[in-house]
């Protein structure tokens, strides 16, 4: 049996920890055992605690870091260390398994291209035994990746998940009115995520959307909440525009709107969009980074180029107005079972691990 590390260096509800504690989830028990250790105590580190996995909180400490994930690495006898994602954390990570002799798995969900991580290329390339990455955009961006290391696994959703029934009693859950129609926006609420230009967006088109709210669930990340101040003051005058916090009952909420629309200005393999696909739902999405590689233009939603908020106007007016949104939806659901099915992306995962 491997021992598995898997780092992520964020523990708050999103789709890098998430994806990082499904792998753990749904590997074969009977091949690997999976271990965690998180930069940060929060909902995902707690979740994996309650789940019974082994876990350890290892906060950033400049290179005293490296010794705390020896100390780890040594006690537990890990085989592989499994780093989720780029950042500077995970380089102390990894040249703590890279003096333990070690094996390393390095997973790229950011732009690649980003300065930050083209200042880590010299440390994924030096010590990563593969790196992965989630989408094959970020792959052919990864232009000072060495290739003969790199190879593309998508995010996969469990296929048990999917629209819950019975709109009324989700809406009285959640506290929302079971008479207005919902179009969904899930993100965390920072420049990078878009959200100002859908709400430009929305407004714009709302004297055809009569009858439908702008759902936006996520929380603020940015200094002194300066990002939700900026959105507050755009929807002011607009009583159409909800800004309902964090959640995590994420289902509930796809399971109750008409659409789900994320116009971030770049995504690895957005989580978000494969459980809006598997609730049965169109997308529309900002044509950028993987998002295009999970909404096929016409097909089960549409794309739009980011940060023109005229043309998502017109795709949140198509979706809705075109008299296809049934359709879409089923082309959703059927597009994640055929290309996202978490049991056949983590047997790609499980692979990849044997081969080291």
């Amino acid at each position: 049996m491997k021992k598995i590390l898997v780092v992520s260096h964020g523990a708050a509800l999103g789709g890098s920890p998430i994806s990082g504690l499904n792998i753990g989830r749904h590997i074969d028990k009977n091949q690997f055992e999976v271990i965690y250790a998180f930069g940060e105590e929060r909902e995902i580190f707690d979740i994996a605690k309650k789940e019974g996995f082994k876990v350890f909180f290892v906060p950033k400490r400049s290179y005293l870091t490296i010794w705390d994930y020896a100390k780890i690495i040594c006690r537990e006898k890990i085989d592989i260390v499994h780093l989720n994602t780029l950042t500077s954390y995970y380089k102390y990570p990894a040249m703590a398994a890279w003096l333990c002799r070690k094996k390393i798995v390095w997973f790229v969900r950011e732009n690649p291209e980003e300065k930050r991580c083209v200042r880590l290329g010299k440390y994924i390339n030096a010590l990563a035994d593969r790196i992965v990455t989630v989408s094959l955009d970020t792959a052919k961006k990864m232009f000072y990746a060495n290739h003969a290391k790199l190879c593309t696994i998508y995010n996969g959703i469990d296929l048990k998940f999917k629209k819950i029934e019975g709109r009324e009693r989700l809406c009285e859950e959640l506290g929302l009115s079971a008479r207005e129609k919902y179009i969904l926006c899930v993100a965390s609420l920072e420049e990078r995520k878009g959200v100002k230009d859908l709400v430009r967006a929305f407004l714009s088109s709302l004297p055809k959307l009569q009858g439908y709210k702008l759902l936006i669930v996520g929380e603020d990340r940015t200094k002194e909440q300066r990002y939700f101040l900026e959105l507050k003051e755009l929807a002011k005058d607009s009583s159409e525009v909800i800004f309902y916090g964090k959640s995590q009952k994420i289902q509930q909420l796809l399971s109750l709107s008409e659409l789900f629309v994320l116009p971030s200005y770049w995504e690895g393999m957005a989580r978000v969009i494969l459980e809006a696909m598997a609730c049965g739902l169109p997308v529309v999405a900002s044509d950028a980074g993987g998002n295009r590689e999970q909404v096929m233009d016409g097909v089960n939603g549409f794309l739009f180029p980011p940060r023109d908020i005229q043309a998502l106007s017109a795709a949140l007016e198509k979706a809705i107005l075109g008299g296809r949104t049934q359709l879409l939806g089923k082309n959703s659901r059927e597009l994640l079972e055929k290309n996202f099915d978490i049991k056949e992306t983590t047997k790609k995962i499980e692979n990849l691990y044997k081969a080291l």
